[in-house]
């Protein structure tokens, strides 16, 4: 007897949960009325009610609102035999009410974890307290169930994406990182050439714009290869690390200075003129030659730094970038050409 009475029980709960995942999934609110529709349209008992939701949910366009479950129950449900149901028949609207809004809850959870958390507790004890019926304890327990496995992997959830906010934070610090790092000269600290490059396109578009004075600075060190011959690369290393942070200390405002290549330099001077960047060149090349390099264990000096430097004005209505940067290269092959260890302005 025992075994007999449990078969139709299951059975409703198979229904039930098919039918409120059915609603869930349609966006159907979950009132007594619309459930029994649906829960109907589950067991395929009404044959005609099938068919016209089957006709709805094919027009997609067309969205089954609340009227329209009241227009189907109405139509279809209200003057069926009811004995046939009897188990969910007899529930009280309030069962259902309390079963349909927890399913609310389990539909809106992928929202804030913490409130619904509160949300899923609060209705799993109401839940206990207000249905007597058994065949509704049995579904009760299931949605419980389901209900308690997606709070946990809610919680989990929310642990992960606390987890992965994490990470992107560490990605995005990882990324600004590298984007500054591909700007940036790894041995003299300095911007790249890639930087200068994209710098250049900038201050001369505001040149143009502005009609204000921009004037590059093409600087080299003074026979380097011999620092490399006579010393080894270490101390070629430690020469081009020292004039990187010679001229980067020079600089101010909005002054911009990039390790061009090998042993070349570069330092563009917006809103400079093309005297203030001669003195701005002289002042550089004098505090360059009085820094001396020395041994870190003794203190002696192991060579004198010199450098040669090019000067060049930009003009709007002639340069492009690559000729504006070919004159102040003109300028500084004439410096070397003229003894090192000077500055030159362009020619005209």
């Amino acid at each position: 007897m025992m075994s007999n009475m449990k078969k139709p029980e299951s059975l409703i709960l198979r229904r039930a949960k098919a039918a409120l995942s059915i609603m869930v999934e349609r966006a159907v609110e979950p009132t007594p009325v619309n459930y029994s529709v649906w829960y109907h349209y589950v067991t395929g008992d009404i044959k005609n009610l099938n068919k016209e939701i089957d006709t709805f949910l094919k027009k997609r366009s067309l969205t089954i609102t609340d009227d329209v479950n009241i227009y189907l129950y109405n139509k279809y449900i209200t003057p069926a035999d009811k004995n046939e149901e009897e188990a969910v028949s007899h529930a009280s609207q309030n069962a259902q009410t309390v079963l349909g809004e927890i399913m609310g809850v389990i539909d809106k959870f992928s929202g804030d974890t913490q409130t619904y958390n509160n949300q899923i507790d609060t209705h799993v004890n109401d839940l206990s307290k207000k249905i007597t019926d058994p065949a509704l304890k049995e579904m009760a327990r299931e949605i419980i169930s389901r209900a308690v496995a997606i709070r946990d992997s809610g919680t989990a959830l929310h642990s992960k994406l606390e987890e992965s906010r994490h990470e992107v934070v560490q990605l995005k610090d990882s990324l600004e990182k590298a984007t500054t790092e591909s700007h940036r000269d790894f041995l003299t600290g300095v911007s790249n050439r890639k930087a200068l490059e994209k710098k250049l396109d900038e201050l001369t578009a505001w040149a143009r714009e502005s009609k204000a004075d921009l004037c590059l600075l093409m600087i080299d060190i003074d026979h380097f290869k011999r620092f490399n011959d006579k010393f080894g690369h270490l101390v070629g290393d430690e020469v081009l690390k020292s004039v990187g942070a010679t001229l980067f200390d020079s600089i101010k405002g909005k002054d911009f200075v990039a390790r061009y290549g090998g042993e070349e330099f570069a330092v563009l001077l917006p809103n400079t003129p093309l005297a203030g960047a001669l003195i701005v060149g002289e002042n550089i090349r004098r505090t360059i030659q009085e820094t001396k390099l020395t041994h870190k264990d003794t203190g002696d000096v192991i060579a004198e730094v010199t450098i040669s430097i090019g000067v060049a004005r930009y003009r709007p209505e002639h340069d492009s970038t690559a000729v504006f940067i070919s004159r102040a290269d003109n300028a500084l092959y004439r410096s070397k050409m003229g003894g090192r260890n000077r500055v030159t302005q362009e020619s005209f």
